[in-house]
């Protein structure tokens, strides 16, 4: 044998074991999809299923439907006309949306102005936000330049070298950090912007010459991360690191001052949702506009061309203060990163808030100790208003002008009507806004029991119709004594009216509102600005002394309302407007060795930003450890544990029945065991169809701004836009939109709206939040509830409560919840009432179809509550997990607003601390889980205790969607018929992995053969 047919041989052997291990580790590869496709994909079949559809129907053929209308909700559009109507919303969203917060005689601009985008978040303004998919995945979104065609639509041209140099040039690196990345895994708050330096080197700047700068100022959060109060983790320069987030960076600030000097007008836009500091624009005069666009939607960056040009006339008006310095509100000193200690030192796994400040949160602080400074009382101190707030909450410009007269007040029983003519006095047509403020007396029994009472305090509104020039409108505005009551946590533990003169007044905004009752009622203040006399009217009630029974019921229900979030007071001073500077909060805690990872202002001597800590009790962390809901009566299910009866009863049956109907029982009695555990642990995106009850499955996604999945793909602007137009009616109509697109989409619960507060600026969801003010925020949502509800859909508003924090709320590993501290006022107040104003916002039509006494069938109408469900938070309220509360789920939300919807739980994969008995003992439903529905705990159909619970959990649940669109096309004697063949999505895609996996190995193994004998063969 020679050595060149030895080197052969030796060749092919080694061929073959190449041959060999790749076929190896491609079979293994294959088997390993295999697996996971029978193991791993299965506990993701409800999400797989929801975001593909849900394929479903009704069989009737053996059924008589003549004369029947099943379609119980109809759609307004088909998906060809649909589309049409989205853009109209979306611009009128943004149209009305946008609040034009600064205007030297420097806007409109005339059509044919060359426009330049200056910075590198330009790029993006107008691009459509990343789908809830795209974020979970890490996928990049589009990179389409969607400014430049916007501005031309709207009569500009674009500096596109300038567009260029940021899109492809030397610009194209300086990009934005995300903010919270994965969630909270992480966070990226670089600011990254193209410096000024390379902006000459690559010689763009001489492009600009003879245009009209627009600077893009942006900043963003997102889910699982609030905004950093100082830019230690996140910045390179110690200048810069000091800074928070809120603050224009050095970078940014040279190139603002190289536009200042160098053109006489430049624009700032401020893409942010997040009322960033704006102080420094005094030093910058040539800055002559500045324009709020918290985002763009889908059509947004349409109407901010056609602002820009005059196309619009700006009607927008704030949600939150825009203050100099966020980090000097009293909210602000208890924000952020803090962590207990245990009593021996040690950083314990629980982290805490506690809101000091107690109802003095936005406009409520400000103003009202600027009235106690102007009146020289309520030891104010040296508080000067025009230092701290640069733009008060309800402001906003317009290019026209407007005059108010004929404001009067009237009462008929407990309800005022305040009516105002507003005229528009200028030249061009334009929208204007009425807000309507109360304010309450701040006696001596407020003062002996601890009750506060802001200067004035947002009551109602309304918005003009477009008015042309000369062209009046009298306006109409309500609301009831009700929203007078203060809540007396530490007396008469319920809500009380006090005895004295009420004010109330019509104002362009919180800060015009406190200057006219001030020239109302104190003609000597020291007030910075006249105030109007003539719009404040005001209200004496019957009662003499403090009125502690009229409110101590429930205006919706008559239930007794009293304290119930006692144990979350805590053991700290709250701020009271008797004594502004020995009140004032402190950071409730000392600064540790943990360097802060969340954003901490730095804190330490040393220039570190540190993590704040205080000891917390054996006590304390043995009540952070329970998952004792605190429901003082955990009784057994007396009588026979019934699972599987045949009483012929199918969930459409129970369409329309009030829910305290006696077939209920009947129905319910038909579950079978595995249903609870289905549906109670396994609720995530949507509940998975019971054979027992023929109930069919719900879709259910987020979110805020649109369907996820389940609609039409269509993406609005956000929930701040949509306040910031104080138009209810747009509110309204984009409620019903999103239930128009259910229709078409298979969606049948909305994981919205969400109604946490703008506690701080720095909150990370603050855009999907409506404002700092609670019955903005629940005016807003209400309607958006009331629309959806109309066309089917149940709105699972969010995230209740007390969430108006990212950083550690307790969803990422080694979180484990919150705990919140406050007092009752502000609980009752500021977070629960948007929630609240959504329970209370009325009654839906519900059609249904009846059946009769004689056999026969009919259609019917009745009324069901537009609110049909509510999504708890991570948080704690005191030491225990918001959704296993029994008296925020039970005592407030159950017996004294009287709801039998379904309530579920945010994500309790991520959320490990969530206990299912827990919850359901609380009074709440379902844990949002898409995996393993079994981690903490499973339903135990022996036990007689978890029985009683869970029934009426599903009792609620079933109620809901009995009641929603997903019955549609059902009546007595309707086969519900699941997928092709009985496979949804999800089996599909199981199938063909399995399939694909098979064939593939079977592949591999056929060709392994075939080589084989074929070598033995040749050998």
């Amino acid at each position: 044998m020679t050595s060149s047919t030895n080197t052969k041989k030796g060749r092919r052997s080694a061929k073959r074991i190449v041959g060999i291990v790749v076929s190896c580790v491609l079979a293994a590869a294959l088997v390993a999809v295999i697996v996971a496709a029978n193991t791993v994909l299965p506990k993701f079949n409800q999400i797989i299923n929801s975001y593909f559809g849900v394929e479903q129907s009704w069989d009737n053929s053996g059924v008589d439907t003549s004369g029947l209308d099943l379609t119980y909700n109809k759609a307004d559009y088909d998906r060809g006309s649909i589309a049409e109507a989205e853009k109209t919303l979306d611009q009128d969203i943004s149209g009305e949306g946008y609040v034009l917060l600064k205007n030297d005689e420097s806007l409109p601009l005339a059509k044919g102005t060359t426009l330049s985008f200056v910075s590198g978040n330009s790029r993006d303004l107008g691009v459509k936000a990343k789908s809830m998919l795209e974020t979970t995945l890490g996928l990049e979104g589009g990179s389409t330049d969607a400014l430049t065609p916007a501005m031309e639509q709207a009569g500009f041209n674009v500096n596109k070298t300038l567009t260029d140099f940021y899109a492809t040039g030397k610009g194209k690196d300086y990009v934005m950090g995300p903010g919270s990345v994965s969630y909270g895994d992480d966070e990226d708050f670089s600011i990254n912007e193209c410096p000024l330096s390379v902006m000459r080197d690559a010689g763009v700047l001489d492009s600009m010459e003879g245009t009209t700068p627009v600077y893009v100022l942006k900043r963003v959060a997102g889910e699982g991360r609030d905004m950093p109060r100082s830019m230690y983790n996140h910045a390179s320069s110690a200048e810069d690191r000091a800074k928070s987030y809120l603050e224009p960076d050095s970078t940014e600030l040279e190139i603002l001052q190289y536009l200042n000097d160098n053109f006489t007008n430049t624009v700032l836009v401020v893409n942010s949702n997040a009322a960033v500091e704006l102080d420094w624009l005094a030093d910058f005069p040539n800055i002559k506009s500045v324009l709020v666009v918290p985002t763009t939607g889908t059509y947004g960056v349409e109407s901010l061309g056609r602002i820009l040009s005059g196309d619009i006339n700006p009607s927008g008006r704030t949600v939150d203060t825009y203050v100099a310095d966020a980090s000097k509100s009293p909210a602000a000193q208890n924000f952020g990163d803090y962590q207990y200690l245990d009593e021996s030192g040690n950083l314990t796994k629980y982290n805490y808030v506690s809101y000091e400040e107690g109802i003095y949160v936005g406009y409520r602080y400000y103003e009202t100790r600027y009235e106690d400074a102007a009146l020289g009382q309520g030891n104010a101190g040296g508080f000067t208003y025009a230092d701290e707030v640069c733009y008060p909450f309800g402001f906003g410009l317009s290019y026209t002008t407007f005059d108010w007269t004929n404001f009067s007040t009237s009462w008929s029983g407990k309800t005022c009507t305040a009516k105002v003519t507003v005229t528009n006095t200028g030249d061009v047509a334009g929208k204007d806004v009425v807000e309507l403020y109360a304010q309450s007396p701040y006696t001596d029994y407020d003062r002996a029991n601890g009750v506060e009472k802001p200067a004035v305090e947002l009551v109602g509104y309304a918005k003009t119709k477009l008015l042309e020039p000369g062209e009046s409108q009298e306006l109409t505005v309500t609301f009831d004594e009700s929203q007078l009551a203060a809540y007396d946590s530490e007396g008469a533990g319920t809500w009380v009216l006090d005895a004295g003169t009420y004010y109330v007044t019509a104002a362009t905004d919180a800060h015009a509102a406190a200057n006219n009752v001030l020239a109302a009622k104190a003609a000597g203040a020291k007030t910075d600005a006249r105030g109007n006399a003539s719009l404040v009217d005001t209200y004496v009630p019957a009662n003499a002394d403090v009125d502690v029974t009229t409110y101590a019921k429930d205006t919706l229900t008559g239930e007794a309302v009293a304290n119930r979030l006692s144990d979350a007071r805590g053991d700290v001073t709250y701020l009271t407007r008797a004594d502004w500077e020995n009140t004032f909060p402190t950071h409730d805690g000392d600064v540790t060795s943990q360097v802060s990872t969340w954003g901490n202002e730095i804190n330490g001597e040393d220039g570190v930003s540190y993590t704040y800590g205080k000891v917390a009790s054996a006590d304390l962390l043995s009540k952070l450890d329970s998952t004792d809901s605190g429901n003082p009566d955990v009784k057994a299910w007396e009588g026979e544990l019934t699972f599987g009866a045949k009483n012929g009863l199918d969930l459409i049956d129970l369409r329309g029945l009030e829910y305290d109907d006696p077939k209920w029982d009947q129905l319910l009695d038909e579950l079978a065991p595995e249903d609870y555990d289905t549906v109670i642990s396994h609720a995530g995106y949507g509940t998975k169809a019971l054979d027992s009850v023929n109930k069919p499955a719900g879709t259910d996604a987020d979110s805020t701004s649109g369907w996820s999945w389940g609609g039409t793909g269509m993406t609005f602007c956000n929930p701040m836009t949509v306040a910031q137009t104080w138009n209810q009616e747009i509110a309204y109509r984009l409620g019903n939109m999103i239930g128009n697109e259910s229709l078409l989409g298979g969606g049948t619960g909305w994981y919205a709206p969400a109604m946490n507060i703008h506690r701080t600026p720095y909150s990370g969801r603050n855009g999907e939040y409506f404002s700092e003010d609670s019955f903005l925020s629940g005016a807003m949502a209400s309607q958006e509830v009331k629309g959806a509800a109309e066309k089917g859909v149940y709105t699972i508003m969010k995230h209740f409560a007390f969430n108006e924090q990212e950083n550690h709320r307790g969803d990422r590993n080694g979180q484990y919840s919150m705990a919140t501290w406050m007092n009752e006022q502000s609980a009752r107040e500021l977070y629960l009432k948007p929630f609240e104003m959504c329970m209370k916002v009325g009654d839906v039509d519900l059609a249904y179809v009846r059946q009769n006494a004689d056999g026969t069938q009919e259609n019917a109408t009745t009324k069901i509550r537009a609110c049909q469900g509510v999504m708890t938070s991570f948080n704690r309220i005191g030491a225990t997990w918001a959704g296993g509360s029994y008296d925020l789920i039970t005592g407030i939300v159950r017996n004294e607003w009287g709801f039998d919807g379904w309530i579920l739980t945010d994500n309790a994969d991520t959320g490990v601390f969530m206990n299912g008995l827990q919850m359901i003992e609380a009074g709440a439903d379902a844990k949002l889980t898409v995996s393993d529905p079994t981690a903490l705990w499973s339903f135990d159909s022996g036990d007689a205790t978890q029985y009683r619970y869970a029934r009426e959990a599903m009792h609620h649940l079933l109620y809901v969607m009995a009641n929603s669109h997903v019955m549609n096309g059902a009546v007595h004697g309707s086969v519900y018929s699941t997928g092709t063949a009985g496979m949804q999505k999800a089996d599909m895609l199981r199938w063909a992995l399995t399939g694909a996996g098979v064939v593939g190995v079977g592949v591999i193994l056929g060709v392994n053969v075939a080589l084989e004998l074929r070598r033995r063969r040749r050998g």
